[in-house]
């Protein structure tokens, strides 16, 4: 079975670099820093460098369901920290 675990909320302070991620089915969020973003030209987050390993070594994906709307989710890598990327349309 090809599990993959989904976004729920994004919060990214740009300020302090702080990212908050929620994940659907838990309870607690991930919290990192950003050591590189990038936003679309809505405001959409694109990518993430974080300052730390968030996935899972059998993860590339995480799906995301933001704002009651699925969205394009965000592609993987990273064996010290992640790094996200995707590219805003909608599904």
């Amino acid at each position: 079975m090809n599990y993959q675990r989904v976004i729920t909320k994004i919060t990214l302070t740009e300020e302090s670099q702080d990212v908050i991620l929620q994940f659907r089915g838990s309870s607690s969020a991930i919290q990192a820093k950003a050591l590189e973003f990038k936003t679309d030209e809505e405001g959409n987050i694109t990518y993430l460098l974080l300052d730390r390993l968030i996935h899972k070594a059998n993860e590339s994906m995480f799906e995301c369901f933001l704002n009651e709307r699925w969205e394009q989710g965000f592609s993987l890598s990273g064996c010290y920290v992640s790094e996200l990327n995707r590219s805003v349309a909608n599904r």
